[in-house]
């Protein structure tokens, strides 16, 4: 009888461009990591409240972290996710003109911004469904042609997400996906275009700008020079991916209209997918278009999520890992010492850089350990401060990043919020797994989590749960709502006099 042949396993190659690293995943046909990698990714602040990236080093990085997988079989498919709402400059021939203004770049003062919002049209927020602010890729664009108009008489295109410039790289192609195309200011979100009525009033050409295409569009085949430097033959479909904000939307299977999503990474959010009807944009939270069909993802973002424990790590001297690990033995008897995790200022649920972080309530009893546990309610702080911009009181957060990989997190956010709180045991590739989702279906695939049809989606999704694994739930305790209620009205406070404080403790001034 003859041996039955074995059927080769069909492979997926995820790039996830984040801002500390650049993670590379292998997934099978079902969805599950084969194997990952990461290369780190170095951060510039040639001023302060500069925050700058090169180009070139995510490059390096992505070739680093996609040769340690030792790919052996061809991928069917590459799709990518990673950090949005970066300002990058190419000239001729996809050269990098200058490094990238990363999203947390504060360089642009409010006086400039009110410059340039008087150009703009008077329906200016209606149109990009967003609050005018700072961070909008529009503002620093324009800050580069005040202060540096050499290097964008140069420009032949402006790129948007990290991982856009590593498809430029791959495949020669300029693109956006709709999710890091709205962080831009430039964007129209219920038509989900460029608008061309606010390019005209900045005098900005569409020609320079990347193609909006669905993240589950194909961006085009991997060129052989980059597919040589990655160890991978040409050839390879490239699929254009989503921004981080809307990868893990899906990779928490939270484009469910019930179950909103927590991310915490260097930097941290919370949000929930819903109707445009619903959102009815522009709100205080940021709105974004959801990476594939019609829906959107209100988002209220923080800059500090893991950013804190790393510095709080540095600080201490010990590894992150180990502070988690001594944070979980005082859960049981928790310290009384608050933490405010504006180390690089804020961004939501209030928008002000100027206002730094705190530690309030110590005493000398207290040490490393019991810091650490601060800071970790710190954060669960942040996400019930900024979930309550979101119109929905949700009975079930999912959590991802790599923060969530300690649960005293998880249980601190389910105490504070009062909902529970899931986390996928591969939480720190959700985003990637998120990546993998969206573009399943178009390449013949159904993972788990991903349904084939709309009317089991709900159904499919919660039972496979997040990143295709099983997830830990955890459920808010009782006996600590009164105390939780209490340190989150604290926290709020103590926001308040921190940024009254702010000017008073300006070191500038």
């Amino acid at each position: 009888m003859a041996a039955k042949k074995s059927v080769p396993t069909r492979t997926v190659l995820i790039i996830d461009v984040g801002t500390s690293s650049v993670k590379a995943a292998l997934f099978d046909e079902n969805g599950r990591t084969l194997r990952s990698a990461d290369a780190p990714v170095t951060t510039a602040s040639p001023q302060p409240g500069w925050v700058e990236q090169d180009p070139a080093l995510w490059w390096k990085a992505t070739v680093e972290a996609v040769q340690a997988l030792a790919v052996d079989a061809v991928p069917i498919a590459i799709t990518l996710t990673g950090s949005m709402q970066n300002v990058i400059l190419l000239g001729r021939e996809g050269v990098s003109l200058r490094p990238a203004l990363l999203y947390s770049d504060a360089r642009v003062s409010e006086k400039e911004m009110a410059a340039l919002k008087k150009h703009l049209p008077k329906d200016f927020e209606n149109r990009i469904g967003n609050r005018a602010e700072p961070a909008l890729c529009l503002f620093r664009l324009d800050w580069l042609l005040n202060h540096e108009g050499g290097t964008m008489a140069k420009v032949e295109r402006v790129l948007f997400g990290a991982k856009d410039a590593m498809i430029h790289r791959m495949t020669g192609r300029a693109v956006v996906d709709p999710t890091c195309a709205t962080t831009t200011g430039l964007l129209n979100l219920a038509a989900r275009h460029w608008d061309a009525t606010i390019l005209a009033a900045i005098g900005m050409s569409p020609a320079i700008l990347p193609d909006i295409l669905d993240a589950d569009a194909l961006a085009g085949p991997l060129l052989p020079e980059p597919a040589a430097a990655l160890g991978l033959v040409p050839g390879i479909p490239v699929y254009v991916g989503a921004g981080d904000g809307g990868a893990t939307a899906w990779g928490t299977a939270s484009e469910q209209h019930d179950r909103p999503h927590a991310y915490l990474g260097t930097t941290g959010w919370i949000a929930a997918t819903m109707p445009y009807s619903v959102a009815k944009p522009p709100r205080d939270a940021y709105t974004l278009a959801a990476p594939v069909g019609t829906d959107v993802i209100v988002i209220s973002p923080f800059l500090a999520a893991g950013l804190a424990i790393d510095w709080f790590a540095g600080i201490a001297g010990r590894p992150v890992a180990e502070l988690y690990a001594a944070a979980e033995t005082h859960d049981a008897s928790p310290p009384g010492a608050l933490f405010l995790p504006y180390l690089i200022g804020e961004r939501a649920p209030f928008s002000d850089r100027a206002v730094r972080g705190a530690f309030l309530g110590l005493d000398r009893e207290q040490a490393s350990d019991t810091l650490a546990y601060a800071v970790l309610e710190g954060l669960a702080h942040a996400i019930r401060d900024n979930l309550d911009a979101l119109p929905i009181p949700p009975k079930t957060i999912a959590l991802a990043g790599g923060v969530a990989g300690c649960l005293t997190v998880a249980h601190l956010i389910a105490d504070v919020t009062g909902a529970r709180v899931t986390v996928p045991s591969a939480s720190r590739i959700v985003t990637a797994y998120g990546a993998f989702r969206i573009i399943a279906p178009i390449i013949g695939l159904a993972p788990k989590g991903t349904a084939k049809s709309a009317a089991t989606k709900a159904k499919a999704s919660r039972k496979s749960g997040a990143a295709g694994s099983d997830e830990t739930v955890v459920a808010p305790r009782p006996e600590r709502a009164k105390r939780a209620a209490r340190r989150f009205a604290a926290y709020r406070q103590a926001a308040a006099q921190a940024r009254a404080l702010a000017e008073a403790l300006d070191p500038a001034l």
